[in-house]
């Protein structure tokens, strides 16, 4: 077994503003979304299924990792905790702008067989950016975007909305709000 010495914390350089994902929520109680399900490996025999009106507030850690990856591929200094097993309520785990979402499905083609779900899901995306230091929201933005499972999978539902929420963080960093606040790290 190889065992290394000390590791030291790499740190946020001074002036950099950071960005964290705070919440993520899905609500279908907002506005009324219809599932087009069919089934079987051949998808047929459709039907359409009322998604439950509710709004809960989604997997911290599972959207954490995704916002974290596609950010950072972006250029933007993330702050993440999901992956921290000893991260405290601090100040030092907590960025200078805050980021949530209220996710909204508007449409969903579902196919279920044997072999898990295959499916498209168009949802629309309300994002708020808080800054931290004004102790206030400084930007309310929608995005629309839309995640495809084109092969069935167990876990099918799940790829799919993970692919939905990639959608709209590369439709928030288009937009350039992002860069409004903070600006991207140049790579060296």
């Amino acid at each position: 077994m190889l065992l290394s010495g000390p590791v030291a914390a790499q740190g946020i350089p001074e002036g950099t503003k950071t960005l964290q994902l705070s919440k993520v929520i899905l609500d279908t109680e907002t506005s009324e979304a219809t599932a087009r399900v069919k089934g079987g490996t051949l998808c047929v025999f459709p039907s359409t299924v009322t998604l439950p009106k509710e709004k809960k507030t989604q997997d911290y850690e599972r959207f954490d990792n995704l916002f974290t990856g596609r950010m950072k591929s972006a250029g933007f200094t993330v702050v993440s905790t999901s992956s921290n097993m000893f991260a405290s309520e601090d100040d030092k785990n907590k960025a200078d702008y805050m980021i949530g979402v209220t996710l909204r499905p508007v449409s969903m083609n579902l196919c279920s067989s044997v072999n898990g779900y295959k499916c498209d899901y168009s949802v629309k995306a309300e994002w708020q950016i808080y800054d931290r230091a004004d102790g206030k929201t400084v930007e309310t933005l929608t995005t629309t975007g839309r995640g495809e499972q084109a092969k069935f999978a167990m876990n099918g539902l799940d790829q799919m909305l993970n692919a939905a929420f990639t959608a709209h963080l590369a439709a928030l960093v288009e937009t350039g709000v992002m860069q409004k606040y903070v600006q991207p790290t140049v790579a060296q």
